[in-house]
């Protein structure tokens, strides 16, 4: 009985494993001075200071947002930002958003993995570079809460990080 709770476990240990987005885990090796966050559900709430229920409904379902930047470098070419979106597409991401702004490339991509939803968006010009990985989904219906909200109370707990 031991052994196939063992086996068990190591499958569940081997499933969330793989739910990384792959794509964005070889971008950022290739790419170790990234400055890197993380924000979860709970830091979320922080920014939801009226206690908005919408807002709440809004993130029930994220779990974790990633955050990689780049700032006055140029370490993120052209060619590694574009090779990255061609990975994603190859893993099954769909595109949301892709637009450039002058010398600005925003990118936006979704994947349902099963009952799972993963979201990148990166975005790119001649000096900076963004990229946040997002696992879990917006309730879109509830986006009008964003409205009220203070996010550099967010940022500020973010920069904290470092």
């Amino acid at each position: 009985m031991k052994w196939i709770m063992s086996l068990a476990l190591l499958c569940v240990t081997f499933a969330a494993g793989q739910a990384q987005i792959k794509a964005v885990e070889t971008f950022i090796e290739n790419h170790p001075n990234l400055d890197e966050y993380y924000v979860y559900q709970s830091t979320l709430r922080m920014i939801n200071q009226e206690g908005d229920p919408d807002f709440n409904r809004l993130i029930k379902d994220i779990r974790k947002i990633n955050i990689y930047i780049s700032e006055g470098s140029t370490d993120v070419t052209e060619e590694s930002y574009r090779s990255m979106l061609d990975d994603l597409f190859r893993e099954g991401f769909e595109v949301l958003i892709d637009a450039k702004y002058e010398a600005t490339l925003i990118n936006m991509m979704s994947k349902d993995a099963g009952s799972r939803s993963y979201y990148v968006l990166a975005v790119r010009d001649t000096d900076n570079f963004g990229l946040m990985e997002m696992d879990g989904s917006l309730d879109l219906r509830y986006l009008k809460a964003l409205e009220n909200m203070d996010f550099s109370k967010l940022q500020k707990i973010v920069m904290d990080q470092k």
